[in-house]
């Protein structure tokens, strides 16, 4: 047989078939019956797998392409399938023929599509088989063409669609293993693949999505990242994550603006027993808060203050209390804190005057007693957890937009199945 385009009618159906895989061609199915055909032994038929479900894909038999500037037809159409505890995963193989260049397989798998051919030049090292990878302790690797792949996955696949033209005999219920390798430090549209059925034989497998133009079809949009799939920045990255950091440093000013006000006055400063019985607190502007600070320089110490704040006509606004402490300890990387010498109090002024603060030490360990205090007034304090939530959120926004390819290479990686053990 040659390369040349003719046909045969199927032995077992009548059906016309048309001839296209060239001279290593050994089966034809009839897309008509199901009927396998031995091309070696004037097409007898070898079995009949009747009322298969076709997959989906617009790939058909006979279309032409261009692939590197080569012209490949489809020859043959295979259904396959891998199943797990959690569900079954469908793809087809299309087996490609040109009389110049052999032999290849064009995979849609979830809308992306591959382009697979068989390799020569071995990698070094043993063929990987699956047993192999169960035994071993850190991903098995193999160097080739200058790069080192690393696993990425066992593929235990099942046939469960034939129609066409195959270089050798597949049949419905066919079983094969491929253990695939990519490389690791850098991005790649390609990996090797281990593959083994009736032969051992090693395959590379790159992304090539360039197969619906050349064969002019229309592919499924893909649910999810594939492997082997680059990654192309959206449109407007660049300016999206200078947007969202100019918005981020800008709601931080205003944040900060919003929580200093009118500016701080002191209103006492000196150690707790030189504290009056009374403050005032001179307050014009109502419709902001006023926030009253506390700082205290402790040292392995604590303390606790009683207040009451009282408005121009006598009503009491508050009466709460207020403790500091701070403790210290450790040196270098062992060095801890905890506690804080801040603390604060808010309140929403009613009416403007003079407001009374009565402040007095409750309690206090010896160490706090004789420690500087400093009790300062900010007036017209805003309400800054709005100017602060906006911040964060345009800066979550910046580190999405800015970390796209990373998260792209995750993706990529999370179809692996080798799994780290712990120590």
């Amino acid at each position: 047989m040659t390369g040349t385009i003719s046909a045969i009618n199927c032995t077992n159906c009548g059906a016309g078939l048309e001839v296209l895989g060239g001279g290593r061609v050994v089966t034809q199915v009839c897309g008509y019956c199901g009927a396998r055909l031995d091309a070696t032994d004037a097409y007898a038929v070898l079995s009949v797998h009747a009322g298969l479900k076709r997959p989906e894909t617009p790939f058909k038999l006979g279309m032409t392409g261009q692939i590197d500037g080569v012209t490949f037809t489809i020859i043959g159409i295979l259904g396959l399938q891998e199943a797990w505890d959690g569900g079954v995963a469908h793809w087809v193989d299309h087996i490609l023929y040109s009389p110049t260049h052999g032999y290849a397989w064009l995979t849609l798998e979830d809308g992306h599509i591959l382009l697979t051919r068989k390799i020569r030049d071995w990698p070094d090292g043993s063929f990987v088989t699956d047993r192999d990878v169960a035994r071993a302790e850190t991903r098995p690797s193999r160097f080739w063409r200058g790069e080192t792949y690393v696993y990425y996955a066992t593929t235990n696949w099942k046939v469960d669609f034939v129609e066409g033209e195959f270089t050798w005999r597949p049949e419905v219920g066919h079983r094969g293993t491929s253990i695939s390798l990519m490389p690791e430090g850098r991005f790649s549209d390609h990996m090797i693949a281990y593959a083994h059925s009736e032969e051992r034989e090693i395959e590379t497998t790159r992304y090539f999505p360039e197969a619906a133009a050349a064969f002019g079809v229309e592919l499924p949009r893909p649910s999810k990242v594939h492997a082997l799939q680059p990654y192309e920045p959206a449109p407007g990255k660049r300016f999206y994550a200078s947007w969202f950091g100019v918005l981020t440093v800008i709601s931080v000013l205003l944040a900060i603006i919003v929580m200093e006000g009118g500016g701080r006055e002191v209103l006492f400063q000196g150690t707790p027993d030189q504290l009056p019985p009374s403050l005032t607190i001179p307050i014009a502007v109502v419709d902001r808060p006023v926030g009253l600070q506390f700082y205290q320089d402790l040292s392995q110490a604590w303390a606790e203050y009683e207040m009451t704040i009282v408005d121009p006509t006598g009503q009491v606004l508050a009466e709460t209390g207020r403790a500091i402490s701070y403790y210290s300890g450790g040196s270098g990387d062992d060095a801890w804190s905890e506690g804080s010498r801040y603390e604060s109090l808010v309140f929403q002024p009613t009416v403007s005057g003079d407001y009374r603060l009565d402040v007095a030490l409750a309690e206090a360990s010896p160490r706090a007693q004789p420690a500087p205090l400093r009790l300062t007034l900010q007036e017209g304090q805003g309400a800054s957890i709005w100017t602060w939530g906006a911040a964060a959120l345009f800066g979550m926004a910046t580190l999405w937009t800015l970390s796209s390819s990373w998260r792209h290479r995750m993706l990529r990686w999370n179809g692996s199945d080798w799994v780290e053990e712990d120590d």
